[in-house]
């Protein structure tokens, strides 16, 4: 990034966010903003073990908030905004005020201390128009990112669009807290996105769009609203269906912003890694068992490195202009500069495929329709009687199908969404040579299997000599059944739950 460009910093309140607040992280990361400060409000659903693992990539400050200290919610939003910005001043630029449920939108730039040094240099904050989204008709928590998984929102004209968001200069803010929408900057100082002066200073402004705006997913699934109500139940929210009502507005359809998901998801990758190296560490810590006498021994299992050959015969490989996984002829791949993609399958989880793309970690390799976020994309072999294999999700059961190529492309999708085999979900596993997977692995001590109960895996992590690898522990917990993965995923909330 050019060191001549603003730094930026955002303060966050937060409570019970588990199934979004990596997304929320990774979003403003892939932005540009340098540093978080966290306030985390006593969760209890893992948002703050996984607000740790993200801290460990990315400059991330997490403090816990003190209820017994300051009993009242809004006082102790008040109180984590004022110490982040006696925090930020003389340190960075810019530095913004938002919720878990708010993300930052930029319409014609990908970079946010870009976008910043456009603005004004005798402009001190700048107030961002809310965007309502609805619940996009999801009942159920989703697995993806909220920018992803909710892309209807409201018409401008609906009234609470008018409240804004803040960033502000923090050397030019006073010491007085007005409330979460506006600070204490004179209101000549303080301008819209498009630079231009507010009249009032007052968290109510005139809806603008134009250039930027806070993508407010207050509705998200009714699952996750009904958590919201629990949560702040007779401080702003009441136990009923009035305020769904008035938030879920899913008038317009806007895929704009998907246009930063490949950023978000690399800078989404780390942080999942680390959230299931966290969950192994927690495991092998706090597993109510008794260690052997003698630990597991630790042999290192070497893989079978595989090629998938479909029923087209083609191959799957990357396709950097897509960002996805795809299948083509060697031919097509030469031509369209198209990266080849292995397979590793290990003796002790013989049914588990993991592909990856030597020389690329890090790199979110994605199959169409397979919203999943890893660089090491992990498969089920499901076998047919003729010899043939279909490779299936193992979260959701679907296959995937291998579609022929385009002649306009120069190849084919591979999506991931069928719920029965035929023909074009059929392919061939080819063993390779001369290839070796990037990470060392230690054969399990016991196979798993849909008998293979919590006990064993829990007593497995206990005694292992070292932590299993991610994608082994990932594997294995594949392979038994879903409700002991639900027993061990208890044991750490909310840390598995983008895998499982």
């Amino acid at each position: 990034m050019n060191s001549s460009l603003p730094s930026v910093a955002i303060a966050l309140f937060v409570k019970n966010e588990f199934s979004d607040i990596a997304g929320w992280i990774a979003w403003h990361m892939a932005f540009g903003v340098k540093t978080l400060f966290i306030f985390e409000d006593h969760s209890s659903d893992g948002t703050w073990e996984i607000i740790q693992a993200a801290a460990r990539c990315y400059d991330i400050r997490a403090v816990r908030t003190d209820p017994v200290a300051q009993p009242d919610f809004y006082l102790r939003q008040r109180d984590s905004f004022l110490a982040a910005a006696a925090e930020c001043r003389g340190k960075y630029d810019w530095l913004g005020f938002l919720d878990g449920d708010e993300y930052l939108y930029l319409r014609h730039t990908s970079s946010l201390p870009q976008f910043l040094a456009g603005i004004p240099s005798d402009a001190a904050a700048i107030a961002f128009s809310w965007r309502i989204y609805g619940s996009s008709d999801k009942v159920v928590r989703p697995r993806v990112t909220a920018v992803e998984a909710f892309t209807q929102h409201s018409r401008a004209e609906l009234g609470d669009n008018e409240l804004v968001k803040s960033f502000v200069r923090p050397e030019r803010m006073g010491q007085t807290y007005l409330n979460p929408h506006v600070f204490d900057v004179p209101g000549e100082d303080y301008v819209r996105p498009n630079g231009e002066r507010v009249e009032h200073l007052v968290p109510v402004q005139p809806v603008d769009w134009s250039d930027a705006f806070v993508m407010h997913f207050i509705c998200r699934s009714m699952e996750h609203y009904i958590q919201r109500i629990k949560r702040r139940m007779n401080s702003d929210l009441s136990d009923s269906q009035g305020e769904w009502r008035r938030f879920d507005h899913n008038d317009l359809t806007d895929s704009e912003p998907l246009r930063l998901l490949p950023a978000v998801h690399n800078a989404l990758l780390p942080i999942y890694r680390a959230m299931v190296e966290d969950a192994i560490t927690t495991l092998r810590q706090t597993a109510p068992l008794e260690r052997h006498a003698g630990e597991v021994k630790a042999e290192i299992e070497k893989p079978r490195m595989v090629r998938v050959r479909s029923h087209l015969e083609t191959y799957l490989y990357f396709a950097p202009a897509t960002q996805e996984i795809v299948n083509a002829t060697m031919g097509e791949a030469d031509t369209h500069g198209l990266l080849p993609v292995f397979g590793a399958m290990f003796p002790s989880t013989p049914d588990m495929v993991t592909f990856f793309l030597p020389g690329h970690a890090g790199r979110n390799l994605k199959f169409a329709e397979d919203d999943r976020v890893s660089d090491q994309p992990i498969y089920r072999l499901y076998r047919l009687e003729s010899g043939d294999t279909a490779l299936m999700n193992p979260m959701n059961g679907l296959f995937a199908c291998f579609i022929p190529s385009k002649e306009e492309e120069g190849y084919g999708r591979v999506e991931v969404n069928r719920h029965k085999i035929n023909g074009w979900e059929q392919m061939k596993l080819e063993v390779v040579h001369g290839l070796d997977y990037p990470e060392s692995r230690f054969t399990l001590p016991f196979s798993p299997n849909m008998r293979t109960e919590s006990r064993e895996i829990l007593q497995w992590l206990v005694a292992a000599p070292v932590p299993p690898t991610v994608n082994a522990f990932l594997c294995m917990m594949y392979e038994v059944a879903p409700s002991v993965r639900e027993e061990v995923s208890r044991r750490i909330p909310g840390l598995l739950f983008p895998f499982l």
